[in-house]
């Protein structure tokens, strides 16, 4: 794909090949800008009219939509087609240009945009001023398709700019009077909601304390009943240590009694039959 140069450019407006009626001052390196005829659509006349035949006025009110037409003219063939691009002054004032940037090849005639009024204040239309910028490219593979023509403003264009007049720059402005007026609620709203969750927030924090709170004080209960079982279970080994000779005591004293009391009795009962037979032969 090629870019078509300057001085292909420049042929082709001298030999009146690509550009019909155009002006070789109008060729700036790779690009060709076109101009505003003396021909355009406004709400105003709701009919195309000729700015220069009758010494008109005419603007583009804030809010409103013009169409206009270049004064340059189109002979494209099957392996060429156009890029267009706004020129920067336009954006700068406020204009909006409104139609395709794309001129596909084999297209002949002349070129018709909308134009769109966002500025506050009226724009004139002045015939030569610059429009848009194009750029030509040479493409390998020719197109048989062959668009329709354009020479003048359509019919069903003038219809749409005479039955549906666009809205005023007034009511664009009530229009986001209203929309603000409604972002206001929902950041009240909003607001509202975030003050609800900012105390449940709070609600929740000082229940987390208090369960913190509460979880120290009963880790603090359970280590005093460790201690008190540790000092009981202490003087249990202790009471231990106390009763167990005293038991062994009582066992020797168990033992010796299980020992001696028969021998005694021995004793005693042989004595008593000594004295039955001496005493009581």
């Amino acid at each position: 794909m090629d870019i078509l140069t300057e001085r292909e450019l420049l042929s082709a407006v001298e030999n009146e090949t690509l550009i019909k009626d155009g002006s070789k001052e109008s060729c700036e390196g790779i690009k060709y800008d076109f101009i505003l005829s003396n021909m355009a659509l406004t709400v105003d006349s709701g009919r195309p009219r000729d700015i220069d035949q009758h010494n008109e006025n005419a603007v583009i009110k804030p809010g409103e939509i013009a169409f206009v037409m270049t004064k340059e003219s189109l002979d494209l063939p099957g392996n060429i087609y156009c890029q267009l691009s706004t020129k920067r002054k336009l954006s700068l004032d406020g204009i909006i240009i409104l139609g395709g940037l794309i001129i596909d090849p084999n297209y002949k005639g002349k070129l018709i945009f909308g134009l769109y009024n966002l500025s506050s204040r009226n724009y004139p239309l002045l015939p030569g001023r610059k429009l848009v910028a194009g750029v030509f490219y040479k493409v390998d593979k020719e197109s048989d398709k062959l668009p329709k023509s354009i020479n003048n403003f359509p019919d069903d264009l003038i219809k749409i700019v005479v039955d549906t007049k666009p809205n005023s720059i007034s009511s664009i402005s009530n229009a986001i009077e209203e929309l603000r007026a409604e972002m206001q609620v929902i950041q009240n709203q909003l607001s509202h909601d975030n003050s609800w969750k900012k105390d449940f927030q709070t609600g929740l924090t000082d229940i987390t304390e208090l369960v913190k709170e509460m979880g120290e004080k009963l880790g603090t209960e359970i280590e005093t009943r460790q201690k008190e079982i540790l000092k009981l279970e202490k003087e249990q080994v202790n009471l231990t240590t106390l009763v167990m000779p005293m038991a062994a005591d009582q066992r020797k004293y168990q033992t010796i009694k299980n020992i001696f009391i028969p021998i005694i009795s021995a004793i005693i009962g042989g004595g008593a039959v000594y004295l039955i037979q001496r005493f009581f032969p």
